[in-house]
């Protein structure tokens, strides 16, 4: 037990690394500019939050006159473990066969499940953290409305502490299987995506079988049985997925006999899903791990002119640099999965949400509302609001330099100067943006049915404010790049200047869309907000991009390695 202490202590010291962080602002006064970063963090934080418990509160006085109000627990627990389900494969991927610290590990007196338990605990941390946001306000505002007992408060910090165990042990012992078969063969990289790409569509699978379920039996006699029956909505919701209704009885019972014997319940199906862990790390963890640092070379040696057109390919520097950042995303699974497949996860959660509900509009009605209501300029702003979150959330931007880890100093020495090198970056998050903004527009276009013209219009500012958000993300890494990592996910879904990066985006919009709310309230006309917008959008990008550029000469000679 001692060692297994030391190994997760150690283990989230390497993970957060936020003492460094602590110093560096506080006593070396070296990484000030995270103030206003914060501050502008803050605001769009703030922001998202309003609205999400504004709507928390217009749900629970529709449910509570229904006596169906434990729908709302149940929907959102049931959202944060299927985003467990989805985000969590990536942690585990990396953190069980990725992590650089194994070659350590694995030779001392360590059994297989202290390693496995270590990573796993660190990885149940993070996604604490991951599901904070959507599931906390629940907690606290549920809670408040229902003017709950302390029984609530404390049965849901127990829920809120066993949320993420059975999904995180699902996708762990998938990802053990898999890896298993996969370091059978030599395309273990190939391998590795398609077998992620098959438990995501797994989780998408489980996920829309959740919504359909939810749509069965429309007539109107089937709903006036439902809605006569306490918690009917409840269970119609995590009919497919039973922890869920477990959780949010729990919650809704507190003390009394039914609240404990669900917690219980929860908690007993929990410990038994990570007593399967314990028996699959004693059989199956170090058999996966074994051929995980080897390399299949090819078998047909170069020519002479071969390899002369190799090294002399007479590329331009910005497209050989270029090829390199495209090469090596695509050839790093975890990059490859964190960063361009989350392009396209993003927009397919808003799919999902639209098919839910009668005839598959509810789930999104906001989103739908806002881009087929109101004014044109209120769909088209919306619509490029919505094509900028989904292109600029993959945080690709806001990790380009912390990916190349301790090789950065090839990019200090090779003869391309910085701003080529920094312009070649630019070039390759743009395009991984352009892929979650060409995702969210077939969204909007085939899922929400929104008019061409204003998906159009709404592109023209998506692409405009990209350019802008994506220089930001990349200003926050090149201040702060994290070099030093143990294993690929650490560069991405461990690296604050992606926390940041996003935090100052959705910040920026909501600065934005705040300035232009003020400026309809004052009776500026539809069209003149969107000119207004997209000129507010050009020069955010062009300031971007001009402290970029002046900031890539001198971090270059100063980032240390």
């Amino acid at each position: 037990m001692k060692r297994l202490a030391s190994l997760v202590r150690v283990g989230l010291r390497s993970n957060f690394g936020l003492s460094l962080l602590r110093y560096r602002v506080f006593q070396q006064k070296k990484d000030l500019w995270l103030v206003p970063v914060m501050g502008l963090a803050v605001f769009g934080v703030g922001s998202l939050l309003y609205g999400y418990l504004s709507l928390i509160k217009g749900f629970y006085g529709i449910l509570k006159a229904m006596g169906q109000e434990q729908a709302i627990p149940g929907f959102v627990l049931l959202m944060g473990q299927f985003l467990i389900l989805i985000f969590g494969l990536y942690y585990v991927i990396s953190a069980f066969y990725f992590s650089r610290d194994l070659e350590m590990l694995i030779p001392l007196p360590l059994k297989p499940s202290e390693v496995l338990l270590s990573k796993f605990t660190v990885i149940l941390v993070n996604e604490y953290l991951t599901m904070a946001p959507l599931v906390l306000p629940m907690l606290i505002s549920f809670g408040a409305l229902s003017q709950a007992g302390w029984g609530y408060w404390i049965n849901g910090l127990a829920v809120y502490l066993l949320l993420p165990v059975i999904p995180l042990c699902l996708v762990s012992v998938l990802t053990i299987g898999l890896m298993r078969v996969v370091n059978l063969g030599r395309k273990k990289d190939v391998l590795i995506i398609v077998g992620s790409l098959v438990l995501i569509v797994l989780g998408f699978g489980f996920q829309v079988m959740v919504s359909r379920s939810m749509n069965a039996d429309p007539d109107p006699q089937a709903l006036a049985k439902m809605f006569a029956s306490p918690d009917s909505i409840l269970n119609r919701i995590g009919r497919n997925f039973p922890p869920s209704i477990w959780a949010a009885k729990a919650l809704a019972g507190g003390f009394s006999r039914s609240g404990l014997l669900n917690l219980a319940l929860f908690a007993a199906v929990s410990a038994a899903c990570f007593g399967v862990i314990l028996v699959l790390a004693r059989k199956l963890f170090y058999g996966g791990l074994i051929g995980v640092g080897e390399i299949s070379g090819r078998k047909k040696p170069l020519t002479a002119r071969e390899m002369s057109q190799k090294i002399s390919s007479g590329r331009r520097p910005v497209k050989a640099v270029f090829l390199r950042e495209w090469r090596v995303m695509n050839r790093t699974p975890i990059f490859l999965i964190n960063g361009i497949l989350t392009a396209f996860i993003i927009p397919l959660i808003f799919v999902i949400m639209a098919t839910m509900g009668d005839r598959g509009g509810d789930g999104a009605f906001i989103l739908r509302a806002l881009t087929s209501g109101g004014s044109p300029a209120t769909s088209i702003l919306t619509a490029a609001a919505f094509m900028m979150v989904c292109g600029c959330l993959n945080g690709t931007s806001s990790s380009t330099f912390s990916r190349e880890g301790k090789q950065f100093w090839m990019s200090r020495v090779i003869p391309v100067s910085p701003r080529e090198q920094v312009r070649a970056k630019f070039y390759h998050s743009y395009l991984v943006t352009l892929l979650g903004i060409a995702t969210s527009l077939a969204v909007l276009l085939v899922g929400l049915k929104l008019k061409p013209l204003y998906c159009l219009a709404g592109l023209g500012l998506a692409l405009v404010g990209a350019v802008g958000l994506t220089a930001v993300g990349m200003t926050i890494d090149l201040a702060r790049p994290l070099l030093e990592w143990t294993n690929p996910q650490k560069a991405i879904k461990q690296n604050l200047n992606v926390v940041f990066g996003m935090l100052a985006d959705m910040g920026l919009l909501a600065l934005v869309g705040y300035i232009l709310f003020r400026l309809s309230a004052a009776g500026v006309r539809p069209a003149g907000l969107v000119l207004i917008a997209l000129a507010a959008l050009a020069v955010l990008s062009w300031l971007s991009w001009r402290f970029l550029m002046s900031l890539s000469e001198r971090r270059y000679q100063e980032i240390e390695v």
